[in-house]
């Protein structure tokens, strides 16, 4: 029998792109999974609209916004899988996309973490992901060579990678169990890199397989940046650094963000009189030193309470 997968996304606010999310979820042929959906800091209640189209997905309320680590952890401490599925509710997935994604799995048991190829859904055969990601500590910046690229079957060879995506990454629950689950307080972004790098500092390996792929809606258009997100990614891209680069990485990177990320940045939002926008750099900042030495727990997934 197939081992269970329990497939997990949250809805923050975005009802319609979520239904159509389902609508796809439920033409997959995968015989054994069960469907996770988190209404995340909801403003009315959608479960009566998400449960009448799709009747076997179980909603799982917040009235509070937890975020994306928040939101999925929620969900992980009440799925039952072997595996678990993270997928964003602004993906479109065709049918067989999780067998592939199962039988890398099944094939070695030091697996923890499996991703598949990504492309954007205004470019069909532009790539997202396709595992060849890293991040360079020195700057927090992150380095991608099938980013953007056109699908030509450079990227056909399974192999592992240093990250899985947030997107669509089907984890072992053996594996939160060991390292423990999202650290929420990334709230967005970063937050699949840091799981990421614990998965492997412990041992596991993390595999991009081609054989599965999906459609993100995000826009392949660059700079399409709110104030939250720049926040956010300001915010969460030292903090990153400051928890697994070297104390050599974090100087250097100190000095690179301080002396041209930051400023070229807040000069290029000036400009374009884009003032949220350096204000969300500078809250970004100053929330790292106002929290330079919190120690953050990292939430924890015990099997035998499931």
């Amino acid at each position: 029998m197939a081992p269970l997968v329990s497939s997990i996304a949250v809805n923050f606010r975005k009802a319609e792109i979520t239904c159509d999310f389902l609508d796809s979820l439920s033409l997959a042929t995968y015989p054994n999974y069960e469907l996770l959906l988190v209404d995340n800091g909801m403003l009315t209640d959608e479960q009566a609209r998400f449960e009448a189209h799709h009747p076997e997905v179980r909603v799982i309320k917040s009235t509070d916004n937890l975020g994306f680590a928040g939101g999925n952890n929620l969900a992980m401490r009440q799925a039952q899988g072997k595996y678990l599925l993270l997928i964003n509710n602004d993906t479109l997935v065709p049918p067989n996309f999780l067998e592939p994604m199962v039988a890398v799995m099944e094939a070695d048991e030091q697996v923890g973490m499996v991703s598949p190829k990504i492309y954007y859904h205004d470019h069909p055969n532009m790539l997202q992901y396709a595992g060849r990601g890293y991040i360079e500590l020195r700057t927090g910046r992150g380095r991608d060579t099938a980013k953007h690229a056109i699908d030509n079957g450079q990227f056909n060879e399974q192999s592992e990678a240093a990250f899985a995506h947030g997107a669509c990454m089907l984890i072992r629950t053996k594996l939160l169990e060991e390292i423990g689950l999202l650290r929420e307080d990334y709230f967005m972004y970063y937050e699949e890199l840091d799981f990421s790098v614990r998965a492997r500092q412990a041992g596991w390996k993390i595999v991009y397989t081609p054989d599965a792929y999906i459609h993100h809606l995000e826009s392949s258009s660059m700079g399409k940046f709110s104030p939250l997100k720049t926040y956010y990614m300001f915010r969460n891209r030292w903090l990153f650094v400051r928890r697994f680069g070297s104390w050599v990485d974090r100087m250097l990177f100190a000095l690179y963000f301080l002396t041209i990320g930051i400023p070229i940045n807040l000069l290029r939002f000036s400009l374009k009189r884009e003032w949220p926008h350096v204000k969300a750099i500078w809250s970004g900042l100053f929330w790292n030193l106002k929290h330079w030495r919190r120690p953050i727990e990292i939430p924890q997934l015990n099997l035998n309470d499931r």
